[in-house]
């Protein structure tokens, strides 16, 4: 069943011409030059595949890619995360699916696509997903799918219990997406260390891990760090890539600042991005939207699109 994310908006070609480094009425050029069809006259916006071709002409490289949010606790920015991300990539011509695991189903409610009662899930099509997918998706816009999520994911620890299981059911499913031609796969995991994040950590090309300004994140990126390189070791497999992302941060307040100055001396050795603070996002989800879902103009767009373009290698070479 298809479902529209509401006032979804294309990539404005100002913004493709800040990526690029070209002139807007360059890009207008190209997207209006016959090999694609591109303008919307209202805004000026492009289509994701015109994007996807204009980028690429410019060597950005749209290859297959799993990435998963993961932390130790709720209420720390995860599921805006991933909202965010999937829709800008989904703008950027990334073909982009959601997979909802976390049982109380954030990512699924922000997209309005709460599954009917026996539409599939996670728990249904992991034995066998090439069967179930993608007749289990449901299309939330151009380029942009979602698995969605129910309480009977929760039952996925009593499921996985074999290590053999545990490696290959969420790997499985991100290969049956990949082959239905999704290049970017994000993963809203439960808030915990469960046997469903260990599936994921045996899945994911990247492993981005939420953190606030309290005590406890600092101790959760430690836990979480430990636990990914173990349970990688475990399963023969080499560490993914690992970022960090510090949500919520405001420069006004002393323990934030701290936390960056911690963030940024203790784990050096790994890509940082830091989100501001911003009552736009709550805004946002309360409408059923993402900072995405217009063309205004705010400093939690400016901070989710660095995000996007740092985690899927948006960069232009500007010699």
């Amino acid at each position: 069943m298809k479902q529209e994310a509401p006032h979804a908006t294309p990539l404005t070609t100002r913004e493709l011409s800040a990526v690029a480094g070209v002139s807007v009425e360059a890009v207008e050029s190209f997207l209006g030059s016959g090999r694609t069809i591109s303008l919307t006259s209202a805004t000026k916006g492009a289509t994701a595949e015109a994007v996807r071709r204009f980028l690429e002409e410019r060597g950005v490289v749209y290859q297959p890619r799993v990435i998963a949010h993961i932390t130790m606790r709720g209420g720390i920015g995860k599921t805006t995360a991933t909202i965010s991300a999937a829709v800008r990539a989904a703008q950027y011509g990334f073909k982009v699916c959601v997979l909802d695991l976390d049982p109380q189903g954030s990512s699924t409610l922000a997209f309005n696509a709460a599954p009917d009662e026996g539409d599939p899930i996670f728990y249904d099509v992991w034995q066998n997903p090439r069967e179930f997918i993608p007749d289990a998706l449901k299309q939330i816009r151009e380029n942009l799918a979602l698995l969605p999520s129910s309480l009977e994911n929760a039952l996925l620890d009593a499921s996985l219990i074999n290590p053999g299981s545990q490696k290959k059911a969420v790997k499985g499913v991100c290969e049956a997406l990949t082959a239905c031609g999704y290049d970017t796969i994000i993963i809203d995991c439960p808030p915990s260390l469960g046997i469903a994040v260990i599936s994921t950590i045996c899945a994911a090309d990247a492993i981005v891990v939420p953190v606030g300004s309290d005590a406890f994140s600092m101790r959760g990126l430690e836990i979480t760090l430990n636990e990914v390189a173990s349970i990688r070791d475990t399963f023969g497999q080499q560490i993914p890539e690992i970022r960090i992302l510090f949500s919520r941060h405001d420069r006004r307040e002393k323990v934030s600042m701290d936390m960056l100055d911690s963030l940024r001396h203790r784990y050096a050795h790994l890509p940082l991005t830091v989100i501001g603070t911003s009552s736009e996002f709550s805004k946002a989800l309360a409408a059923g939207k993402t900072v995405f879902s217009s063309f205004r103009k705010s400093q939690a767009r400016d901070d989710y699109d660095r995000y996007v373009r740092d985690i899927l290698g948006i960069y232009i070479s500007q010699t």
